[in-house]
């Protein structure tokens, strides 16, 4: 199918309500990634994508899958996976606001762990809905137990691929696909494609069938992206500074584990900020209770795990802090996707130490551009960046203490036997290292 039209939302492949739906929320001009997608999986052709965080990716499948439903035709008719109760609950905000914009007649259903089985159990026999979002694992149970019906599913999309990988989704998966028609389309979405991610999908896609949605900043424009050096500081006080130079609307703090969460959580509130925590370790009723009331603008601090950086929409986020890099550097990108979207600006703010230099060359060499700064006097300014530091180092010698201790002893006069010995001494130690 080939979409001439200028913008694919007013296209005629589209159902009219659909398109008067878009046009109601404000959809005029489609990104990057729907343009390049949705034509595609109109025309029922199976597709990854590799799209940074807040593409528009979402409405990129939604759009599709809607206007192929048919509703007149009470039985599951697409899938969505999604690895968090987050973000299946996410994307069930965003599908039931197309779906109502449109007034299209669909019946959408969302499952996930930590909710009552019985009662999502008993809302599927009563509803019958043609869309069902889920988390792998709920939805593997479901299907395992004959209490959804996959014979009628048309489309089948993984979203957030990567971070289903990381979670140890994969081979779940794999036998939700095995469930499927052979007929249905299979779309993966991913702010990033691993080598073993890839591996795994080639078993049902081929290579020309991967969309790319190229980013040359991999940071969006909008965020100001500044790497701080630590220094000598101490590391929690310059993090209280930093969040209190000026008055972000709404800062997300990123640490690596629910314990150091838990200690910046209590510093930050001795200190007088009012400080939101989230991390694995707290209740889904909590959680969604904090979120409630982050929303409602009684925070303006939260503190989390990387939980928050792929599962948690959180509007109007002005600042980001990564107190301390993630131990997988891709989460640093999605760290700083959740400031500057919708076209707002955003500040986004990594400590950091030289010991640390090689994860940072490696984010650089990745398309990652940081501003160089250092805290001085109360304000952030410019610094050199490490490399020009190293640059400046006097050049050392390859060698070892021992292998030094070798050369000078080399240096002197010995007998010819002795010498011969000490060259094979440096080769043996060369070797060694």
């Amino acid at each position: 199918m080939n979409i001439m039209s200028t913008s694919i939302f007013t296209d005629e492949a589209l159902k009219p309500a659909l398109r008067q739906g878009l046009q109601k929320i404000g959809f005029k001009t489609p990104t990057p990634v729907q343009e390049k997608v949705i034509p595609l999986l109109l025309a029922d052709q199976a597709v990854v994508v590799q799209a940074m965080t807040g593409s528009g990716k979402t409405h990129a499948y939604l759009v599709p899958i809607f206007n192929q439903l048919d509703e007149n035709l009470h039985h599951v008719q697409a899938v969505i996976t999604a690895p968090s109760r987050e973000l299946v609950e996410q994307i069930y905000q965003v599908s039931r606001q197309l779906r109502d914009a449109s007034g299209l007649q669909i019946q959408i259903e969302k499952l996930s762990g930590g909710n009552d089985r019985s009662r999502q159990e008993q809302k599927l026999a009563r509803t019958n809905p043609q869309l069902v979002i889920a988390t792998p694992g709920r939805l593997e149970d479901f299907a395992t137990k004959k209490i959804l019906n996959f014979e009628h599913v048309r489309f089948f999309v993984v979203d957030e691929a990567d971070m289903t990988m990381d979670l140890g989704f994969l081979q779940t998966i794999d036998q939700i696909k095995q469930r499927l028609p052979k007929t249905s389309v299979f779309a993966a979405f991913s702010a990033t494609i691993p080598v073993k991610l890839r591996n795994f999908l080639h078993k049902y896609i081929r290579d020309t069938s991967f969309v790319v949605i190229d980013n040359p900043a991999v940071i969006a424009p909008t965020i100001e992206n500044d790497l701080v050096d630590v220094g000598a500081q101490d590391r929690q006080n310059l993090l209280y500074q930093l969040l209190t130079l000026g008055q972000p609307y709404l800062a997300l703090i990123f640490a690596n584990t629910k314990k150091t969460v838990d200690q910046l959580t209590e510093y930050l509130q001795k200190r007088g900020l009012k400080v939101a925590k989230i991390h694995g370790g707290i209740t889904e009723r909590e959680r969604k209770r904090t979120l409630r009331q982050v929303e409602l603008g009684q925070y303006q601090y939260v503190v989390a795990t990387d939980l928050a950086a792929r599962g948690i929409d959180l509007p109007g986020v002005s600042l980001v802090i990564n107190y301390e890099l993630p131990r997988d550097l891709e989460f640093v990108i999605h760290r700083i996707g959740r400031t500057g979207r919708n076209g707002l600006n955003g500040t986004a703010i990594t400590l950091t130490t030289e010991e640390e230099l090689p994860q940072i060359e490696q984010l650089i060499s990745q398309g990652v551009k940081f501003n160089f700064m250092t805290l001085k006097n109360g304000a952030l300014v410019a610094r050199k960046p490490y490399q020009a530091r190293q640059r400046r180092r006097p050049r050392r010698d390859n060698y070892n203490g021992q292998l030094n201790g070798f050369v000078k002893k080399q240096q002197r006069k010995r007998k010819p036997g002795y010498r011969r010995k000490i060259k094979q001494a440096v080769k043996r130690a060369k070797r060694r290292r």
